[in-house]
Formats: structure tokens, sequence, C-alpha cells
């Protein structure tokens, strides 16, 4: 009997990292495991097999030169001679219908944020652009995204954006792999012996509480002084490090903060692991209400009890002192308390953590995704045969 040729599958980006933990370690790994063979496209410093992934590699532009990579994206994906294409940029909606038009074959939007409110909150841009760009990519988005053959969400509130969609679609929750979950189960720097560092994890930027931070680690610091904040993730828009630097000094706690700028993903958890409190400082804003942070779960995989603002986006994933504490988002004295009374309590906050850890094993994980992402991508391929 001849053996059926594996499918073939172009994973595209121009914009996120070809290391993405979303992008790479749970989607590209997870179809390259179970029979697809995986090309992926994206930003990174050479071609390469990794993971039995093969990773072509695009150059790092500035954002306002991005476009000068759709050509060459769109010929290295015809290249693959792929079977369907997935695809993880919005500005790409651009692209694929000419992908479609010139190769025959299906693609894939995966839709990680919910762009529009995103759009409203890019510092980058001037004010007085945000609001009719966030509009105009409301309207604009979905009816791009209505040509598509399926459609991937993040998460159920973005998905909501997306309603009229009839064809296959899927929520992809960015819960961790099985790798960091079993890294997270070793136990690691015994937790009451550890220093009292209080750890940010991912990207910073004004909408997700850069404001707030240093007027809550003053307060922290008075109480405790050895306490410390470690930010693990790059700053957006850059010169926003400097000038948390300097905020730092002049309220006299420059010794109490720490940053290490962007790290690889498979480097978090050395970090995970020296923390006793994992914070979620995201402010209340349309986008906020609705992307959930990967971070919670990152911090639960590691048995971290959660401080975090109270949003609608984590509300369903945070048990206030089941497995975190939930605080008003932009109050400095409240994130302030919640802090000092987990870092007091030991056995309080290591309940909250191991709490957390269980709902990651048994719940809130890539594995319970993986039969998700499969099945959506046997419709896909199916309907276009």
């Amino acid at each position: 009997m001849t053996r059926q040729p594996s499918p073939k599958v172009a994973i595209l980006s121009a914009v996120h990292l070809a290391l993405d933990n979303r992008v790479f370690y749970r989607e590209a790994r997870t179809l390259a495991r179970n029979g697809y063979d995986v090309t992926l496209i994206a930003v990174h410093h050479r071609d390469e097999q990794l993971d039995g992934v093969q990773i072509r590699a695009l150059p790092r532009l500035p954002r306002a030169r991005r476009p000068l990579l759709w050509r060459q994206l769109l010929r290295m994906a015809r290249e693959t001679e792929a079977d369907v294409f997935h695809f993880h940029d919005p500005e790409l909606l651009l692209v694929s219908p000419w992908l479609r038009r010139l190769s025959g074959k299906p693609t894939i939007y995966d839709i990680h944020e919910a762009n529009a409110d995103f759009i409203a909150v890019k510092d980058y841009l001037p004010k007085g652009l945000r609001r009719p760009l966030a509009q105009t990519m409301r309207y604009l988005e979905p009816q791009l995204a209505s040509r598509e053959n399926g459609l991937i969400f993040a998460d159920d509130a973005i998905a909501g954006s997306f309603a009229s969609f009839h064809g296959p679609r899927i929520t992809l929750f960015n819960f961790p792999g099985q790798d960091l979950i079993d890294q997270g189960a070793d136990p690691g720097p015994v937790y009451a012996e550890r220093e009292p560092v209080v750890l940010y994890l991912g990207g910073l930027e004004p909408n997700r509480g850069s404001g707030i931070m240093l007027d809550v680690m003053e307060r922290v610091v008075g109480q405790l002084p050895e306490a410390r904040l470690l930010i693990v993730g790059h700053f957006q828009p850059p010169e926003l490090e400097m000038e948390m630097r300097r905020e730092a000094e002049r309220r006299g706690i420059s010794h109490s903060l720490q940053i290490t700028g962007r790290v690889p993903f498979e480097r978090i958890g050395d970090y995970l692991h020296q923390a006793r409190i994992g914070w979620v400082t995201w402010q209340a804003y349309p986008k906020n209400e609705k992307n959930i942070p990967t971070k919670l779960f990152e911090y639960m995989a590691f048995g971290l009890p959660i401080v975090s603002s109270d949003l609608a986006s984590i509300r369903p994933f945070v048990e206030p002192d089941n497995n975190g504490l939930l605080v008003v988002p932009n109050d400095s004295e409240r994130h302030a308390e919640a802090i000092i009374r987990l870092l007091r309590d030991d056995e309080a906050a290591l309940r909250l953590g191991l709490a957390g850890q269980q709902l990651v094993r048994t719940t809130y994980n890539w594995p319970a995704m993986e039969p998700r992402l499969l099945a959506f991508y046997k419709a896909v391929l199916s309907r276009s045969a």
C-alpha cells in the first residue's frame, strides 16, 4: 500500500520571532509531532531545523519597513509547496488573497490580539489617529478574514468579533506546554528560602501598568526593605525602560529594581524559579479586558501565587484566596497590600501557588489544546481536498 505523503504546512509571520512561544513552541511543534511537514517562515537569525520544524529566516525590519518583506514572504511561502498556509499577522490579510490565488491552497488566520483595541493603546501612534485607525481595523479585519479558510483565536473574546465567519474556527488558549509544566514541577529553590522577589514576566507598556509599578514597590519596600521587583521582558516604547530606571532612582528604590530585557522563551523558567509572587499589573483598557495574559499560566505552572489586576479577562482563571489575589487595577495601595500580605505569609502564599499549579496540570495546559488544533487542521484540509 502506498503511503500518503505528510501534509505540508507553511507557518508565516513577518512580525513574530520564529521561536515565539505560541507560533513555534505550541503550534508548529505540535503539528510536526503529529505527522505534518512544517516550515516556519518568520524573523530569525538563520535558517535551521529545530524540533522537526524547518525554520526559514526573515530579517527583522522596523515597523514602517515591514511591508517590504511581503513579496519575499510570498515567494518563500510558494516555494514550500504547502498544502495549507497559516499566518499570524493582521497585515498579512492583504497578502493571503494572493497566496490563495497563486497556490490554490487554503489559508488560516491566527488572531493573537483584539487588534482594533490594541491599536487604540499603541503609544507610537499620534493620539488623534488611534481612534479612527482602531475603528477602521474593527470594520476591515472581520471583512478580510471572512475570505480565509479557517480562523484561530487566542481567546473567546477575540472570537466574538468574528461571529459571522462560518468556516472552521477554533479557540486555542495560550496555556503552557508540557515542557514548561514539567520544568515547573521541579521544586527548584525551597519557596520559603527564596528572596522576596516579585516577578513581572512579559512585555511592559503604559497600558500594562508601568505607571503604578514603582509606586507600588515604594510602598512594599517601605514595609519590607529586602523586597525586589524583577521585570523579565521588553519595553514598549523602548525608552520606557530608562524612564522607569530614572524614576526608581528618584524614589530611592533603584536597588530594588532588576530588569533583564527580553529573554529566550526556554530561559523563563530560570526566573520563575527565583520568584515568590507572580504579578499582573494590566490596566482596565478594552484590549486588556479581552486578552488573557499568558504570564498567568506560566506563574501557575511554577507554583507562584498571583497578585493581579481584577479584569474580565483574568477573573475566570484567578479565584481570590484560592490561587491568587485580585485588586483594583489602578490602586497602588491595594496592589502593595496584596504583595506584602503574601510576602509575609509563606504558608498562605504556598497554598495559593500549589492550587494554581494543580489547575495548570489538570486544565490550563497546552496538551488539552492539541486535539483542538489537529481537528481544526483536519477540517480545513478536508474542505479543500
